[in-house]
């Protein structure tokens, strides 16, 4: 006789041979001493959810295989007590996969999705929340104060006032990767109605006794800005009614806060790491330079090139080198053993401009930030629509040709192409260099068919690349920055977004001041 499904609600750990039908609400990546596992919430139908611990060794079996809106037929696991600073289930207990956990029956049951369950601000501040318990909150940005970008000594943050529909003010901080999201999408937002940010899975802490501060966890807290996310969409509509110009207002007043915090945040700005060391060429000058050199240009993504070890590939977690192996442990050239598969971007692609062809080689930061999904992430969808071909390109990642942005590159004569360092979309900046190389800012569509002569100022494929093995840190970082020199008036740079012109910066300090600095007009170097 076939053993009965049982509730969430009744899991105990008096036995271990449960047997439940849950979805799939939640899914995070863990990683501790160099060790990746996932965690997992599953609700039932009856809407109660508790918390699921994959453990390492069963990575590779189950991450695949699990999820988030899939439903599943889940047997025989740990039970334990839930006792975690913070718990993403108010739960007693939490589950453990073991090697005698069952995983079947895919989507052969139907549950609802598990609906975020917003705490009131009003409930926060009058302490009527389980303190280790995380908690979905929604609130309208009315301030944004401190801010913190800088990677470095300081972690990056940013501090927020949260409004909710009763005008209840909470404050907000979003830490690390998060502080970054907000801030680009911010910076980056053309719409003029309220902004309004969702924190699945925050936590609330006690600064003293107040204020309460609303926060993101390392791991579990999913950070929502989407405008079309229908929980914000009915938020936006139950804020009281505003004029256009009143709501436009605002809008900008945030902007202004947003790019203000851009420009003084930090002493080294973004652009400021993008021209360190580096000097601004053209393309056509920087496919014949014959020794290695960093350069700032602008080009637009033509095509992606099938490269012999395809769009990615399995990073060392010790090294930048490469760890291969069809099993695990998979192994580097220095002989470090990797238990788990990490997967890396790897993207070779064809860029344009002015007449001018050339290969560059994005790496997982910049395709990161490209494609706002990692590498695992897009090879597990592959694998989900049943593609095991490791080299068959996701179609995701068409999304890259016609983009026209500004590369910082490591050009190599050996190899005859460049390693993208960092990549910048600012069409400011973008105009800017195109000017001073007496070229105006394409329209990306024409450049997807460009008109190219065939003659010496085209680069031809490189079987090279697929051989290489490091992939080295300084050259694809480059954040590294002397401390800064505080010049004299006349020294002093201008921000980008102040002016269409860039500013010469002859006078700089020697430790400050790179082979990257323009002038109004310029004499470009043969």
């Amino acid at each position: 006789m076939a053993r009965p499904f049982e509730l969430v609600k009744n899991i105990n750990d008096t036995k271990e041979l449960w047997k439940v039908v849950v979805l799939i609400h939640h899914k995070w990546t863990v990683l501790n001493k160099n060790k990746e596992h996932f965690e997992l919430v599953v609700v039932d139908k009856d809407g109660c959810d508790i918390h699921v611990n994959v453990p390492h060794p069963f990575k590779q079996a189950y991450d695949s295989l699990l999820t988030v809106g899939n439903t599943y037929t889940i047997s025989n696991f740990q039970v334990s007590l839930n006792d975690m600073l913070f718990k993403p289930s108010d739960h007693k207990f939490m589950l453990t996969f073991t090697g005698g956990t069952s995983v079947t029956d895919k989507n052969k049951h139907q549950i609802p999705a598990k609906p975020l369950k917003f705490t009131s601000f009003t409930d926060i501040m009058s302490e009527n929340w389980k303190k280790d318990v995380l908690m979905d909150v929604i609130g309208m940005v009315t301030e944004i104060g401190y801010t913190q970008l800088q990677q470095g000594g300081k972690k990056q943050q940013i501090n927020l006032s949260l409004k909710d529909l009763s005008g209840n003010v909470l404050n907000c901080t979003l830490w690390e990767g998060y502080a970054v999201q907000f801030h680009e999408f911010s910076k980056n937002r053309k719409d003029t109605t309220p902004l309004i940010i969702v924190l699945q899975y925050a936590k609330v802490k006690e600064e003293g006794k107040y204020p309460l501060c609303v926060s993101n966890t390392f791991n579990v807290t999913k950070l929502i800005l989407n405008d079309d996310f229908p929980q914000i969409k009915e938020f936006i509509e139950s804020l009281p009614k505003i004029s256009e110009a009143e709501s436009s207002s605002q809008a900008l007043s945030l902007q202004s806060q947003t790019l203000s915090q851009y420009s003084t945040s930090s002493q080294h700005t973004p652009y400021d790491k993008l021209m360190y060391k580096a000097t601004v060429r053209p393309l056509v000058e920087i496919v014949k330079l014959k020794e290695e050199a960093q350069c700032v240009t602008v080009a637009t993504i033509t095509k992606l090139k099938a490269a012999q070890g395809g769009w990615y590939y399995q990073a060392c977690h010790q090294c930048p080198r490469v760890a291969k192996g069809n099993e695990p442990p998979y192994e580097c050239t220095l002989r470090h053993k990797t238990e788990t598969a990490i997967y890396r971007y790897k993207i070779l692609i064809e860029v344009f401009n002015a007449g001018t062809k050339a290969s560059f080689v994005i790496w997982d930061r910049e395709a990161f930030q490209l494609l706002k999904v990692t590498a695992a992430q897009m090879r597990t969808n592959l694998l989900e629509a049943g593609i095991t071909d490791p080299l068959e390109f996701p179609v995701a990642l068409d999304a890259l040709v016609g983009m026209t942005m500004v590369f910082k590159v490591k050009w190599q004569p050996d190899w005859e192409n460049a390693s993208v360092m960092s990549i910048f979309e600012d069409d400011i900046v973008k105009k800017d260099i195109l000017r001073s190389f007496g070229q105006e800012l394409p329209n990306s569509q024409d450049m997807l068919t460009p008109n190219v002569t065939q003659n010496n100022e085209s680069v031809a494929e490189v079987s090279h690349l697929d051989d290489w093995d490091i992939i080295p840190e300084t050259d694809i970082t480059s954040d590294a920055l002397p401390d800064p020199v505080t010049p004299t008036s006349a020294a002093k740079r201008i921000a980008p977004h102040e002016s269409h012109d860039i500013t010469p910066l002859s006078q700089t300090s020697e430790l400050q001041q790179s082979s990257t600095k323009m002038k109004k007009h310029i004499k470009l170097e043969n």
